[in-house]
């Protein structure tokens, strides 16, 4: 929403601007695997601590940058601190508190997230009105004052991993990551055709071959054989994937269609999307009580059927009136939190804590891809539908025919959610899941056996 007023003071075009935001989804999304990787070796702590300085030095250098060069240079900086913050909060959270009492904490965190998304346009608005552009960075610098109580509360004995990271599999993701973001992000304003964005997709192909040419070379990969052998691992980071795609294509369109249907100006497109944050907060605490007493089970099945009436309301309803988008910004807050709250949890709960960073910064990652394509698919059909004389939805009987397509497309995938969500454990399946890895970790075979007896635990 400060982009218009960037792209005045530095006298740029909107290719260029468009690198703002480019270049720091491309830091944000390579840096997010090695912080979880590493936290893994050597702790999470002096990471977090890393992140919250690099994060503040690239706040502070956004604020004062005087040329577009700078700009883009802090913000990589940024970047590359603001990635610590998601993944390694979940791992820190999951490692310091007793499984009873982990569900409220990772629950307090997502919904920290969840806030965060639906109040910034709020936010951005007040700054705006009443200072300049420069000061919404400004206000991310704050975040050095978390610093000294971070240093003091974060847990310093946290188990690590032995052995060495490895830096070719590590270099694969990253092409990975890099070409498909580039691709996505250019895709539109190029279109898929594009010289450019085929070369970008050409790249993370490649990447993707080495990664997985190098995951059945290397004695210990990149992204620990444990994760990728692990089916309910994977079906966790693709439900992530696609909570992501629908819940931050919708945070995005909501905005742009309230802007272009009801006339909304900044502030009041904050207003609108308040009680998505309210919503969101109450909500991510509630399911994080719920995943303690009763398993993921229950919330997510209640968000995800939240989430699915939301977007199918939306298929009928885009353009209509603003107290109808304000309680379905609402039930957009509830039902994400319900959702992804558990999904960490979950994780937590699957894999042994020597990978825990790594497997929750993964399925950050899968989260991060996964917002970033479904924005691009919403901006998409939008720009393409929106001249269109009937719908999709034979019953909308509005003019946001775009917007109502594009909604009805993010419905069928929190359908395709529903499917994932289903079949998941119950909370004595999860606690069981858990005494199973702690057995696992404590289990240490007889060398002096003629043969290393398999471990088998009801």
């Amino acid at each position: 929403m400060i982009l218009p007023e960037m792209r005045t003071a530095y006298d740029i075009n909107t290719m260029q601007l468009s690198w703002v935001m480019s270049i720091y989804l491309l830091t944000y999304g390579i840096a997010i695997p090695f912080y979880g990787r590493i936290a893994d070796k050597f702790g999470a702590r002096p990471l977090f601590l890393i992140g919250i300085t690099l994060f503040f030095l690239g706040s502070l250098a956004c604020f004062a940058a005087p040329n577009f060069k700078t700009m883009l240079a802090a913000r990589i900086l940024q970047a590359a601190g603001g990635a610590a913050f998601p993944g390694l909060g979940m791992a820190i959270a999951s490692r310091a508190f007793s499984k009873e009492k982990r569900g409220i904490a990772i629950g307090i965190l997502s919904a920290t997230m969840g806030v965060g998304s639906a109040i910034g346009p709020l936010v951005t608005g007040i700054i705006t009105e009443f200072a300049s552009w420069r000061g919404i960075f400004g206000v991310s610098a704050l975040v050095i004052f978390v610093l000294p109580f971070a240093w003091m509360v974060l847990p310093r004995d946290e188990e690590q991993s032995n052995g060495k990271i490895d830096i070719i599999g590590g270099t694969c993701l990253a092409l990975v990551i890099t070409g498909l973001l580039y691709a996505v992000s250019q895709s539109t304003q190029s279109g898929w055709t594009d010289p450019i964005v085929l070369a970008a997709m050409t790249l993370s192909v490649a990447g993707l071959i080495g990664l997985t040419l190098r995951q059945r070379s290397s004695h210990e990969p990149f992204i620990p054989n444990e994760l990728i052998k692990n089916i309910r691992y994977l079906r966790i980071i693709f439900l992530a994937f696609l909570v992501a795609a629908v819940n931050l294509a919708a945070i995005i369109g909501f905005p742009l269609m309230l802007a272009k249907y009801n006339g909304l100006d900044t502030f009041q497109i904050g207003l609108v999307m308040f009680p998505g944050a309210i919503a969101a907060a109450i909500c991510g605490i509630l399911a994080g009580r719920l995943v303690d007493r009763v398993g993921p089970r229950l919330p997510t099945r209640l968000g995800a059927s939240i989430m699915l009436l939301t977007m199918v309301s939306l298929s009928f309803l885009s353009g209509g009136s603003v107290m109808i988008m304000m309680t379905l910004a609402g039930f957009l807050g509830a039902g994400f939190a319900l959702l992804n709250t558990p999904i960490a949890a979950v994780v937590s709960a699957m894999v042994r804590s020597t990978n825990l960073a790594s497997a929750l910064s993964l399925n950050t990652m899968m989260y991060f891809i996964g917002g970033s394509l479904g924005a691009a698919l919403f901006s998409s059909i939008v720009t393409s539908n929106s001249d269109s004389l009937a719908a999709w939805n034979p019953l909308y009987s509005g003019t946001a025919i775009g917007y109502s397509d594009a909604f009805g497309v993010l419905a069928i995938g929190i359908a395709l959610a529903i499917i994932i969500v289903v079949p998941l454990p119950t909370k004595k399946m999860v606690e069981a899941e858990k005494a199973k890895q702690v057995a696992m970790e404590n289990w240490t075979p007889d060398c002096s056996m003629p043969w290393a007896p398999e471990l088998k635990i009801k």
